[in-house]
Order: structure tokens, then sequence, then C-alpha cells
């Protein structure tokens, strides 16, 4: 039997991006064919002393805990704990579906405390790592660094304990994080094994990119003239050894195989690596989450939307723009303003109004429902907002102010801020209609917006295309791809991706053609403004000209998209990959 091994921060509970992929991925039909098994394997982060028979969450089932006293006849395991002086919490747990709360699929969750862990076995792994792969461990101070590669140093008896001598384990190192675990797996020749690299980004390039002042347009340029020169990433930008998440993924390349979530991942990680077999590295897209819903229920979280607008700003939109997101720069939200500014020449031309909800915050936990309240009451939020706690923090400001301008000159649409986590009245305030959800939100748009800088995939930018929206995106965004693939045989396409590295715009004084790579690094945010502006500027007629604007617009793209969903689905996606695992 195979026994699919996860192994990342969000073993124990969903936290973002890696945690809705194994939801996805695990519930599948296509997954369960492969892999029968699968175990969750992670850092414990609970290690309180006291009792605590729920850490693994209050719907999980605990069968050992070295901490809680719970053994449950697993004398293995507690044989471990005492070799290696470490904790234990082991047990199962349903993770659902997160659009079909009906489906869901029973793991099993291993969570290891290391931070007692004997001193003289992790010095002999990390000379092994040394030894055998050349990594210098002791370069790293960074406890983030450090429990991955403890987490390593019982890996292999803890499976064994957990598995027969005849099932064969594939082991899923989910970024950098299970790449020790991986590579001790590589060092024992008696167990049956796979090696996967799961590659949800190349961390080297997403930090490369947001400190571009020039982001994607000077980089992927200079990435593709390099490609072509068979000149590395770090011969371009220099040695990023003091980047322990760079070095161990460089390491993956030992692996049996990398699977990366995006075309332009595939081709990222091979500027890392130009030794890497393309052939080893496996594009395998994310899916999206989807169900079939009846026009009613659109038409009514759409009238959802209506209705906050019209208690927000006093009219009713004709088109709804979305945009729920991190709150970091490589999500471009400069570009959203920009975007809008074009839009709204053409909708004041077209006597037309637009709603645009920015959905995000830098306190993911969400603020309390009480301080929503209050702001409410005393300022107006989240039409207006206030600098400082509990309202704007770090990032927001600079987002807000952007959005409160363009408020103040556009003619047509308007946009709210809403830097919260949830869309209801208990979390996000008196002023959204009674029974609003977050799912109105993917129902009722006609447009999500997503013109990130760096974008590995972005489930999220294409999640309200399964329901009649369209997606309004950058080339950037890996998820293009896919949209590409599933829609290929389709003349109007529910989605627009702008490629921001297009270079001949308008003439302009500082040609991307026209710059050599060192002034593609020396790019200046100003001009990166504008070439971003041109681009804008060029198709942006193209766009609004596919906008729905009437109810026979909007029941076209719904019925075209209810059509195709299953091709969005994780069951299509998995079932592309997974393949070859039936051999």
């Amino acid at each position: 039997m195979q026994v699919g091994i996860h192994i990342s921060h969000e073993a124990e509970k969903k936290i973002g991006g890696i945690g809705s992929v194994l939801s996805g991925l695990c519930n599948t039909q296509s997954y369960h064919k492969v892999f029968p098994r699968t175990i969750f394997y992670g850092p414990l982060f609970d290690e309180r002393t006291t009792i605590h028979p729920d850490r693994l969450g209050h719907d999980a089932e605990v069968h050992f805990s070295s901490l809680d006293g719970i053994e449950d006849n697993y004398l293995e395991l507690q044989e471990i704990c005492q070799k290696y002086h470490i904790d234990i919490v082991y047990g199962t747990k349903r993770i659902f579906d997160e659009i079909h709360p009906s489906h869901s699929t029973k793991v099993e969750i291993l969570l290891v405390g290391v931070r007692r862990l004997k001193i003289d076995l992790i010095d002999l792994f990390k000379f092994q790592l040394w030894e055998k792969y050349r990594f210098q461990s002791d370069l790293y101070n960074e406890w983030d660094c450090e429990q991955y590669i403890r987490l390593a140093v019982p890996f292999l008896e803890i499976m064994k304990a957990l598995t027969d001598e005849s099932d064969e384990i594939v082991a899923f190192s989910h970024e950098y994080m299970g790449v020790p675990c991986c590579l001790n797996l590589l060092l024992e020749k008696s167990i049956k094994q796979q090696t996967l690299f799961y590659a949800h980004e190349v961390s080297t390039v997403r930090a490369l990119i947001e400190k571009l002042p020039g982001h994607d347009i000077s980089f992927y340029t200079i990435m593709s003239r390099d490609l072509q020169e068979n000149r590395s990433l770090e011969e371009r930008y220099g040695s990023q050894r003091n980047n322990y998440r760079n070095e161990l993924i460089k390491l993956a390349t030992h692996f049996d195989r990398i699977l990366a979530v995006g075309d332009w991942v595939k081709k990222e990680y091979t500027y890392l690596q130009p030794l890497v077999q393309e052939e080893r590295i496996s594009i395998v897209y994310n899916g999206v989450p989807n169900n079939k819903i009846t026009l009613e229920k659109k038409n009514a979280s759409r009238q959802r939307l209506i209705a906050y607008c019209n208690t927000l700003f006093n009219f009713s939109p004709d088109i709804i723009f979305t945009h729920v997101t991190r709150l970091v720069i490589s999500k471009g939200l400069w570009r959203d303003i920009r975007f809008l500014e074009e839009m709204d020449r053409y909708f004041t031309d077209n006597n037309l109004k637009g709603f645009y909800i920015l959905l995000s915050s830098l306190i993911t936990t969400g603020r309390a429902p009480e301080k929503i309240v209050q702001m409410e009451q005393e300022y107006g939020w989240p039409v207006l907002h206030r600098e400082g706690e509990p309202d704007l923090i770090g990032y927001e400001i600079d987002v807000y102010r952007s959005l409160e301008i363009f408020n103040a000159k556009s003619k047509s649409i308007k946009g709210v801020f809403i830097n919260q986590y949830g869309f209801s009245q208990s979390m996000t305030g008196s002023r959204i209609p009674e029974g609003t959800s977050f799912s109105d939100l993917r129902y009722g748009s006609d447009a999500e917006l997503g013109f990130s800088v760096y974008e590995p995939f972005g489930i999220a930018q294409i999640e309200t295309v399964p329901f009649g929206g369209l997606a309004i995106l950058s080339r950037q965004c890996g998820c293009s791809f896919l949209l590409d693939t599933c829609f290929s045989d389709t003349v109007e396409k529910p989605y627009y991706a702008i490629d921001f590295t297009e270079h001949d715009l308008n003439n302009d004084s500082s040609l991307v053609d026209t710059m050599n790579s060192d002034k593609l690094l020396a790019l200046s945010a100003t001009v990166r403004t504008s070439l971003e502006g041109n681009l804008f500027h060029m198709y942006g007629k193209e766009i609004f000209d596919i906008l729905p604007r009437n109810e026979e617009a909007r029941l076209k793209l719904f019925e075209q998209a209810q059509h195709r969903a299953d091709r969005l689905g994780w069951e299509n996606s998995v079932a592309n990959f997974f393949r070859n695992f039936e051999k």
C-alpha cells in the first residue's frame, strides 16, 4: 500500500494556502485511489505542559500523546519519545471539502515536539546533511530552520513504527519544510519510498520580485533572457546562500520528482537550479473549490452585495468588482486602483455604476466583532478608516490612502476596503445585509481582480469563475495557464490576463526591450507604474467590453461556467497528475 506523508507547518490545522491544497487534494477520489492512507507530519506548536487532550483540535481523536498521558497501546511511539527526548501527539482527524462540508476524509496527524531533542543525534544528522548534500546548517540560527532539521531526525523510526514493511512511503515535502525529512528518507535504502518536492512557490524568487522596484516587469524579463543564455539566478543576483530556504529547496534535485503548481514555478526552479532534469519537474495545477448552484442563488448573492453598496454609497451598482486576498506586496494592490481609474472613464461614458470590494487584513484571525461595532458607530467604518488599532495597521494604511484618493476623484465607481477576516453581520458589521456570508463574494461577483506581481498559482483569483464571474488578472498568476487549458475551446473566455512584461507600450521612451539587464534591475517604481498605466490604457476597452452589463450577459457567463466548472475542480486537476501513480 502507498502511504502519502505530507510534511508541512499546516499538519495540525489549515493556516493558509498549503492547508487549502491539502484539503482539496486529499478529498478527491483520484487521490484515494493512489493513497488509501494519509499522514500529516509536522511540528508540535502546542507544547503546554498541562493536560490538554484536544491538542489536535476539538474534532480530532487523539490516540497517543506523550504530553497528556494518552497511549492506547502505542508502545513503539513511547519508546521513540524516550530514545530521542521528544514529544509526540498522534491521532486522526477529518478534513473537509471547503465547498461541500458533507465531503470529508479521515487523515492521520502526527506532531513532534523537538525542543528537547538529544543534541548528539541532532549533530549526527547535521553532519550527514553536510557529508551527503553539502548543506551547512551551522550558517543558520533561525528556529524555523532548526525545527525542520530536528523534525527529520526521528522521522524514519516514526514512519517505521506506523507502517508495514510492505508499504511504500511517498513523502511530500511542502515547500522547504519537508526537505530535511525527505533527505533523511533517501539515506535509508531499506524503505520502499518516493520523495516529492511540492513547490507551491520558489521563495527566493518571491523575495527578489518584491524587493525589485520593477517587480515582475524587471524579474521575468531578465529571467527570460538569462534562461536563453543558460545563466542562472545566482549568477545574476549573486549567491543566496545566506537564505536557508533557498539552500534547502535547491536540494530537491535529489528527489524523485518536483511538483510545480504553475508554469512560472517550473521556469523559476530551473532558473535557480539549471542542472535539474526538466522531465523531473511536473506541473500540477491546484484545483478550485466549486459546486453547482442555481441562478436564483447567484442572483440572491448579487442582490445582497448590491444592497450593501446601497447602504454604503447610496447607489445600486451595475458591475461588482471583488478582490479577496492576503495583504502583501506581491498582490500588487496598487494596480487595482490604476485599473479602476481606467474603468471609471468607460463607466462614466456609458452611464454605468461600479462597486469594488477589497477584503484583506493583516490580522488574519479577525478583529473582534465588538471593535467592528465600535468603529462603525464612531466614524463609519468600513467606508472611513482611522490609523491605529483597532483599525488600520501597517500596510493597511497605504492601501486605504490609495482607495480614499480614488473614491474622492472617481465619478462612477466607488470602493470599500474591509480590513477584516470574514464577511457577515457578526464579523463585518450591521451594514451588511442579514444572512450575508463569504460565499456571496464568490457567487455574486461580476469580476475578481488579481494583478499580482508574484503569484505561483492563485486559487482565490479564479474562485468566482465557476459561478459566472470573470477573472481579471496578471499573466504572472499561474492559474492563468490553467484557465487557458480549461477554456481553450471557447471563443468568449471568462477571464482576461494582462502580461505586465509586454514591452511595446505606445512607444514609451523607456521601452523594456531597449533596456539591458542592468537598466532593468534599476528600473524605478515611477517608470514601472507608467508602464503599468500604459497597459491598462491599451487593454482597458477590451476588458470593459467583456464585463457583463446586463442580465443576458450574466446568464450566458453563468451557464458556460457551470457547464465547465468541473474542469477547474480539484478532482480534474488531481486526476490529470496522479494517473502515473496508478500504473
